[in-house]
């Protein structure tokens, strides 16, 4: 026990002693004495409750000037690649349209700085996996439970565990169906 607590309980023993014995002016002084430190520790907890919300609107500011720091930094590293892309867009109905291959080298390049900063792709796509209800969604076709093998049909994307979007599969087709029907 703390020393205010020691001294709160040995103060409290008093008012009770003071009642077995009918002192009342003696009662009444610990009674009023026991209101003060009340007072007191409300007063403490008034103070402590207001540095909490100070202390969380300040971590809240920085939280949120660090995000927008974070994604200023992002924007800076994607511009020449937006550029080059809206530059293509551009040129599209031209005599001088981009070429198929470098709009991909393009888009091979954008992924890879996304995935510096940690976006990965959830499969790829005619890929046959199994199928997990945390990565994947069912588009169409037979239900598909967890742990069914599936074919991915778009890719999906993720941020660690966070995911952004999941990958879109259809249940896969075994090998020997699909033998048949070729």
């Amino acid at each position: 026990m703390t020393a205010q607590s020691n001294n709160f309980m040995s103060r409290l023993r008093a008012a009770l002693s003071a009642l077995a014995g009918n002192a009342p002016e003696d009662m009444r002084n610990l009674v009023a004495s026991l209101e003060l430190d009340l007072r007191q520790k409300n007063d403490e907890i008034a103070v402590l409750r207001e540095e909490y919300e100070r202390l969380s609107e300040q971590g809240e500011r920085k939280r949120d000037s660090a995000a927008s720091a974070g994604f200023d930094l992002l924007a800076r590293r994607l511009a020449p690649l937006l550029a080059q892309l809206a530059t293509m867009e551009s040129m599209a109905g031209s005599a001088h349209a981009p070429r198929l291959e470098d709009v991909f080298r393009l888009f091979d390049m954008l992924e890879k700085m996304l995935a510096e900063e940690g976006l990965e792709r959830i499969s790829t796509v005619g890929e046959e996996t199994v199928f997990d209800t945390r990565w994947h969604q069912r588009i169409g076709g037979a239900e598909v439970d967890d742990g069914d093998s599936v074919r991915v049909r778009f890719v999906g994307y993720r941020m660690g565990e966070n995911v952004l979007l999941k990958a879109m599969v259809s249940r896969a087709v075994p090998k020997e169906n699909s033998e048949a029907t070729a």
